[in-house]
């Protein structure tokens, strides 16, 4: 886990939501971020989409997209 959260605090440069997370990386960086975030196994997220820069995660309810970027605002402390 430890790993994973270093290459999400390193490399995530900025969340926006609804039901959809859309999370801006540094470029060349959100395969890395995509794949953190699926390993974490969060039962919020159902899956991630990866760009260049961008990830999109779909994520099962509003509400759970609330308890999502909490999560990663925790882990980027």
């Amino acid at each position: 886990m430890f790993l994973l959260a270093k290459v999400i605090r390193q490399f995530l440069t900025g969340i926006a939501a609804q039901n959809i997370l859309v999370i801006k990386t540094a470029s060349g960086m959100a395969m890395a971020v995509a794949l953190a975030l699926d390993e974490l196994h969060w039962n919020e997220i159902v899956g991630c989409v990866a760009g260049d820069d961008t990830v999109m995660c779909a994520i099962r309810t509003v509400d759970d997209t609330l308890i999502t970027m909490d999560k990663i605002n925790k882990v980027l402390q």
